[in-house]
């Protein structure tokens, strides 16, 4: 293994990992346990302690675990706070940014590296690298009948930059007491008489009714992983839609599996994030237990949910994160580094949607027109 290159008398460590053949940087391959130099290919294994298991933390430890050790990003490390959408990200201090990794803004302000954060103990390797997460944008700007005929061809990636973003997953035992009431459907005839044509005309029609049932009874569950986005810049929609990740295949934290990308600090706390993933797990409970009581209809669903043994830990995950142009404007879009699952903002040819509106509309015409209705 290349040694990281030693520092002169009065400067910060930067640690870089140099190609045993020319000298260049090296940096992670995607798919391997591996570093590459971009310029003459040369590789260098990547040593992984395959018995170190990755760490679940006891959440009470939030408590009275003492103040968090600098961030594992220091000192070769530095911020880039954006002032736009606040993302905070992470970057080797020897380089530089002119424009945020998350909205495209010009306004970045640099900082020393973050000290009071906890350090990530595991991490998801990107499975591809950045000309495979080109070949699927290609693919998905080319789905999508409303979109522009031309998007494709005009679309131009901007930029495209592999991000390790900061999660936290939470572990817990849920028990949950329900009860409630289960409606079931039945039908009565009834008949009642009209007049038509001036004569009494007996008639019958189907009257719906709901046959109520008491119920009680419990529900258990574990929740393993429950994932919260730890990122403020990249929270939305666009990231709960690039989601899942297999966080099965977590490895421990190695920090030459980032050589050659970024990580973001994150700007969600654990404490914050646990509070969004106990609401989604009794959310969760409540429609589980919704359908042990099942029904055709309900009322007066009660449950009582208890969460213990809760478990969290800090890891980052792989994100290719860019923006594209088309028609005078910047559109963002995400891939999944360990899925290739790909989410975005796409413009819509708005003549296409009147095209269906008054395609759908004439038919709901001659339909009327044919069952007599004008």
């Amino acid at each position: 293994m290349a040694a990281p290159a030693a520092p002169s008398a009065g400067e910060v460590k930067e640690r870089r990992y140099g190609c045993n053949s020319c000298g260049a940087d090296l940096q992670y391959a995607p798919g391997t346990f591996s570093m590459k130099c971009p310029y003459c290919g040369n590789e260098t294994s990547i040593p992984m302690d395959a018995q170190k298991p990755v760490v679940e933390h006891d959440i009470a430890e939030l408590d009275r675990m003492p103040p968090p050790t600098p961030a594992f990003y220091a000192p070769d490390m530095k911020s880039l706070s954006c002032k736009q959408c606040g993302a905070t990200t992470q970057i080797p201090a020897q380089k530089t940014a002119t424009k945020c990794a998350f909205c495209g803004s010009d306004v970045v302000i640099t900082s020393g590296p973050s000290k009071a954060l906890l350090k990530p103990e595991s991490l998801l390797p990107f499975a591809f690298d950045k000309n495979s997460a080109l070949q699927k944008f290609t693919k998905w700007i080319s789905k999508g009948f409303f979109r522009p005929s031309k998007l494709k061809k005009q679309a131009t990636v901007d930029n495209i930059r592999g991000t390790y973003v900061p999660y936290f997953t939470y572990d817990a035992k849920a028990h949950s007491d329900w009860r409630g009431e289960s409606g079931t459907y039945y039908y009565t005839t009834e008949t009642h008489t009209v007049m038509v044509n001036g004569r009494p005309t007996t008639q019958t029609r189907q009257v719906q009714h709901v046959r109520w049932t008491y119920k009680t009874g419990i529900h258990d569950y574990f929740y393993d992983d429950e994932l919260v986005c730890a990122s403020r810049g990249l929270a939305g929609p666009l990231m709960a839609k690039v989601e899942p990740f297999n966080t099965k295949a977590l490895v421990p934290f190695n920090q030459m599996i980032l050589a050659g990308y970024e990580a973001e600090e994150y700007s969600v706390d654990p404490k914050t994030g646990w509070g969004i993933a106990s609401n989604r797990m009794v959310d969760k409970e409540r429609s589980a237990c919704s359908q042990l009581l099942d029904g055709d209809t309900q009322r007066n669903l009660q449950v009582s949910t208890r969460l213990f043994g809760v478990t969290f830990k800090h890891a980052l995950l792989p994100v290719w994160v860019a923006s594209y142009q088309y028609g005078g404007k910047a559109w963002r879009f995400l891939v999944n580094g360990q899925t290739g699952e790909v989410v975005g903002e796409a413009p819509i040819d708005w003549k296409k949607v009147l095209l269906v509106v008054g395609i759908i509309a004439v038919a709901v015409i001659a339909i009327a027109k044919a069952a007599g209705a004008f």
